[in-house]
């Protein structure tokens, strides 16, 4: 599976699995959320128009093994 939509946030790059409303959910559930879908993050964006979750998952830099 390859991952559409990517973040970076703190120089360190993430994969956007999931985008939620928070209308959807309750505020209190989104750390159980994150655990569930194994997400390493939760951010909140703020647009003019409305808010949403993103659950992100990190992706690894490579490493070179010999």
């Amino acid at each position: 599976m390859i991952p559409k939509e990517m973040v970076t946030y703190q120089n360190r790059l993430f994969w956007i699995y999931r985008r939620v409303n928070p209308t959807q959910i309750q505020e209190d559930k989104v750390q159980e959320l994150k655990e569930f879908w194994h997400c390493d993050m939760v951010l909140k964006q703020k647009t003019s128009q409305n808010e949403v979750y993103m659950f992100l998952r990190e992706i690894p830099e490579a490493e070179i093994v010999s």
